[in-house]
């Protein structure tokens, strides 16, 4: 990465992705003893090509951008999601949102964009990588198109991950999707 140009290099892909601007949410939450911090930006326009072996492909779009690091505590699990759609009134709408990690009840990683400006939704209740439940009402549905996953046991260090990515349907913090795709995920580690 080079400041706003992501390129890639591998075998069989090669690409070449320029990010735009979009408000960024930022977060210094506690962790046992220690501390964890974010800066997300969802809703960040997108473009560029994407290429294999066989094809090639303009990308335009909108996508997240994560940025995180800290000193988690030595037991750490979370629920994570990460999306961009559109409401039912065409207004752009995208997300993110935690259970487990930077979640405390205000001044969280948590956020919804609608347009550019992002605001906190109160926390949020996951039910596993299916769906999730936004307090003031409303739940955001999932539906997996693919997964990455990945169990590593080092004995001192641990980590079991699911990352999915689909398409979502329902209400994001009471805004209703005419369509929506991204990211679930799940995560536990013994750091």
């Amino acid at each position: 990465m080079n400041g706003p140009v992501i390129e890639i290099e591998a075998r069989q892909l090669r690409a070449r992705l320029a990010l735009g601007e979009a408000a960024p949410v930022e977060a210094i939450c506690p962790s046992g003893s220690g501390w964890g911090w974010t800066r997300k930006r969802a809703g960040v326009p997108i473009s560029g090509e994407v290429e294999t072996n066989e094809r090639r492909w303009e990308v335009a779009g909108f996508g997240v951008d994560d940025e995180s690091a800290g000193y988690q505590k030595r037991r750490t699990s979370w629920l994570w999601s990460a999306g961009v759609g559109l409401a039912v009134g065409g207004q752009s709408v995208a997300w993110n949102l935690v259970q487990g990690i930077n979640d405390p009840p205000t001044q969280s990683e948590r956020a919804v964009w609608v347009g550019a400006e992002p605001k906190e939704p109160d926390p949020v209740a996951f039910r596993g990588l299916a769906a999730i439940r936004f307090a003031g009402g409303g739940e955001l549905q999932f539906a997996p198109g693919s997964e990455r996953a990945r169990d590593d046991n080092f004995l001192l260090f641990r980590s079991s991950y699911r990352h999915l990515f689909g398409d979502f349907t329902g209400a994001v913090d009471g805004i209703e999707l005419s369509e929506g795709f991204g990211v679930m995920e799940q995560h536990d580690a013994l750091w």
